[in-house]
């Protein structure tokens, strides 16, 4: 049976009773929860969880592990927690860069690098000078174009306060820093 059946039927069954005259709102308030949950664990059931409940968080697990995806951990969990649902580190993962006692927030991607990504992004002769905003300070952020002291100090307040940042279209999330900044410093920045 699909959600769309069982949505209808609830209904019907819902009017029947209304016209019945069992108009309690009590009554009622009880199905549409009842109706709620069984909309919920239907979609459990089929994989597509519902993140709205506050009991869960979806998160994108990519890079080196073993079963890359999207995994639904309970509120509160840990990035080893969701690399563990991926099936664990390959071989060849670069944990060093990744703080796996993290609490993971809904929504974000953890990218394990290979140790040849980590090499690579250590290796001076790359040329890649843009500044990673998950680990900057302010100084650093400093020398980015439109961002001042005060600015700095509101991107490591936000990062500290909401987690790190997945990807570096995220700054624009930061007070004060809309489309037009993000644009004059997006080849300036990135995220690990």
């Amino acid at each position: 049976m699909n959600k769309k059946y069982i949505a209808l039927c609830v209904l019907i069954a819902l009017g029947i009773v209304a016209l019945m005259g069992c108009g309690r709102q009590s009554y009622l308030q009880d199905q549409t929860r009842a109706t709620a949950q069984d909309d919920t664990n239907l979609g459990e059931t089929e994989g597509q969880g519902d993140a709205s409940s506050g009991d869960d968080c979806f998160v994108q697990v990519s890079g080196a592990v073993k079963n890359p995806g999207v995994y639904q951990l309970p509120v509160g969990s840990r990035v080893y927690q969701a690399i563990e649902k991926a099936g664990g580190l390959r071989d060849d993962a670069c944990a060093k860069d990744l703080n796996q006692a993290r609490v993971l927030t809904d929504g974000e991607m953890i990218h394990v690098n290979t140790v040849e990504e980590s090499e690579a992004e250590m290796s001076p002769g790359q040329g890649d000078d843009r500044v990673n905003i998950n680990t900057a300070t302010a100084e650093e952020l400093t020398s980015l174009p439109g961002i001042g002291k005060t600015r700095a100090q509101t991107i490591i307040d936000y990062r500290e306060s909401n987690g790190l940042f997945s990807a570096p279209e995220d700054l624009m999330k930061v007070s004060g820093i809309g489309e037009s900044t993000y644009n004059k410093l997006s080849g300036a920045i990135k995220v690990n």
